[in-house]
């Protein structure tokens, strides 16, 4: 399942419902490791709790297979969900930070190859 932009959206970019293992590194050490609810050339959503802060900066790491090197981008933690009534699980929300052409190719190539039928 695709995610789309709805007109109160302040997304900019279309969101994919995809599950990678990620790992979310703050300046000294390993804060998350979980899984991506969904991501798009703008940023991801991931399941999981940690001690951040909106507003701060983190180092996200997707592995991309065992003869890969993982791609690394640089985030923004935009939002930290709870747990509620309608939600029954702890969220990340990063924006990326200024992705090079090649992040940018290498995040597609990664989308590309997990929503596509086998």
């Amino acid at each position: 399942m695709q995610g789309t932009v709805s007109m109160n959206d302040r997304r900019g970019h279309q969101r994919t419902s995809v599950s990678l293992p990620a790992q979310v590194f703050d300046d000294t050490r390993l804060v998350v490791q979980g899984r991506t609810l969904d991501v798009s050339m703008g940023g991801a959503l991931l399941h999981g709790r940690a001690r951040l802060s909106v507003g701060q900066a983190v180092r996200v790491e997707v592995p991309r297979g065992r003869t890969r090197n993982p791609l690394v981008l640089r985030a923004e933690v935009v939002r930290l969900e709870e747990p509620s009534a309608g939600q029954r699980r702890h969220g990340l929300a990063l924006r990326w930070l200024e992705p090079s052409l090649v992040d940018v190719a290498a995040l597609a190539s990664l989308l590309r190859d997990r929503t596509e039928p086998a």
